[in-house]
């Protein structure tokens, strides 16, 4: 079916921020129209996924109300707990995000792991709540929990091409016919997202009972029953509703929030906004106690969002309490993120400020309207380092496209940029260059999920078998995200000449030669510099970032104390 980018784009109205929660970092998206005439909406995602299923109906039920959607503890951008958490805890920290943003009283929209915890909400903090729709509300059989447990429930040994293909081929048992694959690639890749910690949405989940609960709750409760995988448990619901009602969605199933998102609109106004017995907070009081908030941990790094040329843009930011060094940009390869980046923020921000940018299109970085080149790819780290005050001079490191950009920025920038370092040189022969040009170009997603299975492979036969499974998967994840325009990078890459611009860096410039895809093409760079060396790192691959931090961080220092 045809790529739509527009599944990849924030709709208009919508934005996003961070909170400090009771976990760490709370990310949250939100629409918050001028004159709100309506209860603030509070939607809650399912597991493992992200709060990104809910963008476009944040677009059209903000016109009128604030309509917010975060990420869960452990989900998306969101911070995950230290422990694996319960139905209670998650409902906890919804229920301080209600009360840090001053909304009052909300209505919730909980989908599958999320009407749990909408339900407990509603018990813990009942004047928070008006009124609540739930998207399935599964009633199990004893066998139907242990089978869950057994399938979802669980962390997985590990993750590889067949793993991969097994959710696949599960997301599609349950794909509507008017389901594009390009939303179907979305949304699995936010699935991903989690990591090793990512069962344990579902494992909290299944320990929360709704045939204990439900009846507790006294709120007008709408359960929405499309045709899914809870489709049959949910129906079971109707003897457990003491204020509420179930409504069929015939023909809907998991992705209907984006391909029915008017119809799913008008559903939830016709019921938040029509007149029903409402529950005063002198008629109810709690069924249940928050858990203790956790004590707080320091963190090496933060995430946060600033205004950019095409929206927002998505950093992460390591500040130490004294920085005696320039500040570090870090740019990352395509189609990845800054994430890549975040073990070595950690280490280089203990004496100096270190950021890194997603770049636009990847990440939560808004994407330029049309294909971006390398120059652009430069003018934007210039804006993020202009809008952060960095200061007069910065140090650059930049991770194959990002190397590219680095040169850019540092041939363009001369009285900005002090030192370069490249990870990597992409500097390819035009029979090379021809040839990347023909196989890079928009993704092809078989309904069958065979790319799954072709992207991990390629990934894995450029990672060391002393990476652990969890970085590569997380890398893989993090690829995955750019969606029908991923290419974008890669073609600036490829069109880029850098042969021409590298001999005009003056400034000092260390190229690092890791032994992953371009360890072949990096030692030409030796001929184009003008004031710079290449040095190999014999056995570092990709994934280097994270398990050689110390021993990066050492040599990044030593070069950026010399010159």
């Amino acid at each position: 079916m045809t790529h739509d980018a527009n599944f990849w784009r924030a709709p208009e109205g919508v934005r996003r921020h961070y909170i400090d929660g009771r976990f760490g970092q709370l990310h949250y998206r939100v629409a918050r129209p001028d004159n709100p005439s309506n209860t603030p909406l509070l939607c809650i995602h399912s597991s493992p996924s992200s709060s990104r299923i809910y963008a476009a109906l944040l677009g059209l039920m903000g016109r009128d109300r604030i309509a917010i959607a975060p990420d869960t503890p452990g989900f998306g951008e969101s911070d995950a707990p230290a422990a694996p958490p319960e139905i209670a805890d998650y409902a906890a920290q919804m229920g301080e995000l209600i009360e840090a943003l001053e909304l009052g009283t909300v209505d919730l929209v909980g989908y599958h792991t999320g009407c749990k915890i909408a339900v407990e909400l509603a018990l813990q903090s009942p004047e928070l709540v008006r009124r609540l729709a739930l998207v399935s509300a599964p009633i199990y059989s004893e066998a139907e929990l242990e089978s869950q447990k057994e399938n979802f429930g669980r962390r997985e040994n590990k993750v590889n091409g067949e793993d991969l293909q097994r959710r696949w081929n599960w997301m599609l048992q349950y794909r509507m016919p008017d389901v594009p694959v390009s939303l179907m690639q979305r949304n699995f890749s936010e699935t991903l997202r989690g990591g090793e910690t990512s069962w344990w949405g579902h494992r909290a989940a299944f320990n929360y009972a709704h045939a204990d609960h439900l009846p507790k709750v006294t709120h007008p409760i709408l359960v929405l029953n499309p045709d899914d995988d809870l489709v049959e448990q949910t129906k079971r619901a109707t003897d457990y509703l003491k204020n509420g009602e179930i409504k069929s969605l015939p023909g809907w199933s998991h992705g209907f929030t984006d391909v029915h998102t008017a119809e799913l609109a008008e559903i939830l106004r016709d019921y938040f906004d029509s007149p029903a017995h409402d529950v005063t907070p002198s008629e109810i009081s709690p069924q249940s106690k928050a858990p203790p908030r956790p004590p707080t941990t320091s963190r090496p790094f933060e995430r946060r969002f600033i205004d950019g040329p095409y929206g927002q843009i998505h950093l992460r930011i390591a500040e130490p309490e004294r920085a005696t060094a320039r500040p570090l940009v870090c740019i990352h390869m395509s189609p990845s993120s800054g994430r890549v980046f975040e073990a070595f923020l950690a280490e280089m921000g203990k004496d100096r400020i270190a950021i890194a940018a997603d770049s636009p299109g990847f990440g939560e970085s808004e994407a330029p309207p049309e294909m971006p080149s390398i120059e652009l790819f430069a003018s934007f780290t210039e804006h993020v380092i202009a809008s952060l005050c960095l200061g007069d001079e910065v140090d650059v490191i930049g991770y194959h496209t990002g190397s590219m950009t680095a040169v850019e920025l540092a041939r363009t920038r001369p009285d900005l940029v002090r030192h370069v370092i490249m990870i990597s040189a992409p500097l390819y022969t035009e029979a090379e260059r021809a040839d990347r040009i023909t196989r890079y170009k928009p993704e092809e997603w078989p309904d069958d999920g065979s790319h799954l299975a072709k992207r991990w492979n390629f990934m894995k036969t450029f990672y060391g078998p002393q990476v652990p499974y969890s970085i590569l998967a997380r890398n893989f994840a993090e690829s995955s995200r750019g969606g029908p325009i991923s290419w974008w990078g890669h073609r600036a890459a490829f069109e880029y000449p850098m042969a021409e611009t590298l001999p005009e860096v003056k400034q000092p410039v260390l190229v690092l030669n890791p032994d992953d895809d371009l360890a072949e093409q990096t030692p030409r760079a030796a001929e184009y510099l003008t004031n710079g060396r290449v040095q190999h790192l014999a056995g570092w691959t990709h994934g280097f970032l994270d398990i050689h931090t110390e021993a990066l961080g050492a040599l990044v220092r030593e070069f950026l104390a010399s010159g």
